[in-house]
């Protein structure tokens, strides 16, 4: 008990006294050579490398540097040395349009975390952090509230400028424009993030209260994203209000969309669009079901009120987490995770009906397709699994990682 009290004590001091106080943390960092409660993955442009949020989703290691960013070698099967640690609870992980920047968010410390990727995707780094290069902590936009999820597009504004000579001239500012679900407090926070001319980043943000508990983001096309989460009243179409420099001044809804469930809240989950971008489906857990709307009306820029409607839905066996589009346009099928059951369900999107059900690694969450290869997270075994999906009906187990540890002998 005295010991205890005197660690207390001590972390109570570091929060007053930060200088020299960091190593007095209690409890360990986390271990950057094992991977341990993946939830998110993105994929290098080369196909080599991939990158996987280690969330410290059970708190074995201490909440403020005990999630990790795991760089992962795809033909190797090992986890680099070049991966990061950051704060707690982490989700997914998206790439910018060029693959030299990754952003996550972490629920830990309210948290964008960004870093940035060598040219050949083996290697991240936070340019700001100059005394401890395996951490991404300086690295970070704080926002408020919760962040669970974040999507991103590329985009630009053309500013007016007015040269030396007292003539006009056209600036274009390019920004990767990120948005961002928020747990608490009905929160939607848009995020521009860019390079300036000496090579440093400038980010801007600014949020709004849309919906209860929102928990994933969907990019739709243009400057638009849908938005969907736990305890919501209805799918919400988001956009920024961007200036000319690219900083973000506002978030607004353009649509509302009733969620069909007859029960007055729903809890939304995975979202995808068919590879047309005319048709999003959506995962919810209250009751359990899959959700088809037609988003054609998104893709105008004409001032109709019906841009989006629900055409139909499927009641679903168990609670699913996320869902994925495997195939081509016009042959494609859904894959469902099931972390309950351990599976994955292949569904038809015309005919809104289960096909089959394929069982999978402990706890399958986030699934990533690179051509014909499909990667399910498995958050509950502590690994990815790798799948050949050229056939949609029937996926093959191609690859684990990291490789399975050889029991040992006495």
């Amino acid at each position: 008990m005295k010991v205890m009290r005197l660690r207390l004590f001590c972390v109570a001091l570091c929060s007053l006294l930060l200088a020299g106080c960091a190593t007095e943390l209690v409890g360990e960092k986390a271990d950057l050579t094992k991977m341990e409660f993946p939830t998110g993955m993105a994929i290098h442009p080369n196909g080599r490398y991939a990158y996987v949020v280690g969330s410290n989703f059970d708190l074995d290691y201490r909440s403020t540097d005990g999630g990790a960013v795991y760089v992962l070698d795809l033909e190797t099967n090992e986890i680099l040395p070049s991966s990061k640690r950051m704060g707690s609870f982490g989700t997914n992980i998206v790439l910018s349009a060029d693959g030299r920047r990754g952003y996550t968010v972490t629920r830990s410390d309210d948290a964008l975390v960004w870093f940035e990727i060598s040219e050949d995707g083996s290697s991240i780094s936070c340019p700001k952090e100059k005394s401890d290069s395996q951490s991404l902590l300086k690295c970070r936009v704080i926002l408020d509230d919760d962040p669970t999820f974040v999507s991103v597009t590329q985009s630009y504004r053309d500013q007016q400028t007015i040269n030396a000579h007292g003539d006009f001239e056209t600036e274009r500012v390019s920004f990767d424009l990120l948005m961002v679900a928020q747990l608490r407090n009905a929160r939607i926070s848009a995020v521009t993030a860019r390079r300036d001319e000496a090579g440093e980043m400038h980010f801007s943000h600014s949020s709004a209260s849309y919906l209860s508990s929102a928990s994933e983001v969907e990019w739709i096309s243009g400057e638009r994203f849908a938005v969907t989460g736990r305890a919501a009243g209805s799918l919400v179409i988001a956009s920024p209000a961007i200036t000319g420099d690219g900083t973000v001044k506002g978030v607004y809804a353009d649509n509302f969309v009733t969620v069909p469930n007859g029960r007055g809240a729903y809890t939304g989950r995975g979202m995808t669009k068919d590879p047309t971008g005319t048709t999003l489906f959506l995962i919810n857990q209250y009751p359990n079901s899959l959700i088809r709307f037609n988003i054609t009306g998104l893709l105008k820029d004409d001032a109709a009120t019906d841009k989006i409607q629900a055409t139909d839905m499927m009641m679903l066996p168990a609670n699913m987490s996320k869902v994925a589009w495997i195939g081509s346009a016009s042959e494609g099928v859904l894959y469902l995770t099931s972390v309950a059951d351990n599976a994955i369900y292949i569904v038809d999107p015309v005919k809104m009906e289960i096909l089959s059900k394929v069982v999978v690694g402990g706890g399958p969450y986030e699934m990533i397709r690179s051509g014909d290869s499909l990667f399910v997270v498995s958050f509950l075994a502590n690994h990815i699994e790798k799948y050949d999906v050229s056939d949609p009906l029937n996926p093959v187990l191609r690859m684990v990682y990291p490789a399975p540890q050889a029991e040992s002998r006495p």
